[in-house]
């Protein structure tokens, strides 16, 4: 079970009110999307596209905040919206936190998936790479 509501992520998203980071998201993004602001709103849609079926696991470490993880096959009109066709399969993860007017702030990482991720809705086999358009 998430430890998040999809309508509060999708909430979020829809709102740009999301923090990515991580080094894997910072150094495996940047090249295909080619500017920061691309990467945030690249962020942004691909987490207004996570659906229930989607979910992985909520992991949990000593000492940091829950985190919901994700695989999600991006669409059609995403991937080439972004110029990425090809690069369908991502693993997201984000925590969440409120801003100081009490609205929902994701604070999440992604990148191309590595492995084939075991969702709730079966597994997602991995396609992450160019296609030629």
């Amino acid at each position: 079970m998430p430890r998040f509501e999809l309508a509060v992520v999708h909430e979020a998203a829809s709102g740009g009110r999301v923090e990515a980071g991580g080094p894997r998201y910072r150094e495996r993004l940047l090249p295909l999307l080619g500017e920061f602001t691309n990467m945030h709103a690249f962020a942004c849609a691909v987490l207004l596209e996570l659906k229930a079926n989607d979910f992985i696991d909520t992991e949990r470490y000593p000492n940091r905040p829950e985190m919901d993880a994700y695989g999600v096959a991006i669409s059609q009109d995403l991937q080439e919206r972004f110029g990425i066709e090809g690069f369908v399969t991502w693993y997201v993860k984000f925590t969440m936190d409120t801003d100081d007017d009490g609205h929902p702030v994701l604070m999440a990482s992604l990148h191309g998936a590595e492995y084939p991720l075991k969702r709730i809705g079966g597994t997602l086999p991995v396609e992450f790479s160019r296609r030629e358009t």
